[in-house]
């Protein structure tokens, strides 16, 4: 799996979870006296899955009705449409598009921290009162970063606090991780992976604002092991609220087969379901010069993951790569399924 990632320009970071034996592999480049578990990256989209924990959490609490329009969590969203709901952007069913500009537009407009570095509220506020996107007939899954950005702005606007203090109040501190963060200390930077392009050309990490939901984390192998071992243990036998919220979030919201069947694949709050029977729960991420993917099976009580500075998933020539790498048929493998 990590041959897709690895190049003498990039670092690559993989784990292997089985029971409690965790292992750690390492390719290319190498940070100075830096364990390479503890090497911190950028995490892009794997960070929804943290946005669809914290909101399977306040569903939990009582403090979230994933299915009342989006409108109703605080009187500061009431030019939201009514047909937005939590479910619908946690499960990309919102209609809402991927960002908040023509994808043509963002191709050619110079980003160099990112399409949402500069992303304000008030520009959430605004664009969100001058869409023209009406309710569509039947739920259909499109892909999207302001929909899941707004879901993290809805929740941070309703407790008054910033979504990242939220989240790590709610979810990423109680999970026991300590290099999972939108902003790195001193040290940590001596830990992070400068991401790259594909040429090996360093590139600016990606920053947040209103949209930080859909992608302002970083992490590392080490932080990743150990959430996805409290996952399968909570998948297994739950037993606190945030083990019961992990469960919620594994749920499938939207089949990917004919009809919206969910045989095969299907949408869950932040996780594609891969399969059904043994359950793998999927999710990556992509920046400009990052990418990485997380693969978890709580029946087989298993997971692994791949930790890059090498923004593959940002190139047309990358992600054809990715694609036909397979990874997810390669995870199965190294589960024991084929």
């Amino acid at each position: 799996m990590m041959q897709t990632y690895a190049s003498a320009h990039h670092s690559v970071v993989a784990f292997d979870l089985h029971g409690e034996a965790t292992g750690f592999l390492h390719s290319g480049v190498r940070l100075t006296d830096v364990p390479p578990e503890d090497v911190i990256f950028e995490i892009g989209s794997i960070t929804k899955v943290f946005t669809g924990l914290l909101l399977c959490l306040s569903v939990e609490e009582g403090k979230v009705d994933p299915r009342a329009p989006l409108a109703e969590m605080s009187g500061d969203l009431a030019d939201v449409p009514q047909h937005l709901t939590p479910e619908r952007l946690i499960s990309h069913t919102s209609g809402l598009p991927n960002i908040y500009m023509p994808i043509w537009q963002a191709a050619i407009t110079s980003m160099p921290e990112g399409p949402y570095a500069d992303f304000s509220r008030a520009d959430l506020v605004r664009w969100l009162q001058n869409w023209k996107g009406k309710p569509a007939r039947a739920l259909r899954h499109a892909y999207s970063n302001l929909g899941v950005g707004l879901l993290g702005e809805a929740m941070a606007i309703q407790a008054g606090r910033p979504f990242i203090d939220l989240l790590t109040e709610k979810v990423i501190a109680p999970l026991g991780l300590t290099d999972t963060t939108d902003s790195l200390g001193k040290e940590q930077q001596c830990r992070f992976a400068q991401p790259r392009n594909t040429k090996g050309r360093a590139v600016a990490p990606w920053t947040f604002q209103a949209l930080a939901a859909a992608g302002c984390l970083r992490s590392s192998a080490r932080d990743l092991a150990q959430f996805s071992k409290r996952l399968t243990q909570a998948l297994v036998a739950p037993e606190a609220a945030l083990d019961r919220a992990i469960c919620r979030s594994a749920v499938p919201i939207m089949g990917f087969g004919r009809g919206g069947a969910m045989e095969t694949s299907a949408q869950c709050s932040g996780w594609i379901r891969t399969r059904p029977s043994p359950e793998i729960l999927h999710a990556s991420g992509g920046t400009a010069g990052s990418t990485c993917a997380l693969y978890v099976c709580p029946e087989r009580r298993a997971a692994c993951a791949i930790l890059s500075n090498n923004g593959i998933a940002a190139s047309l020539w990358g992600s054809m790569k990715l694609s036909r790498s397979n990874q997810s048929r390669q995870a199965e493998q190294l589960f024991g399924m084929a």
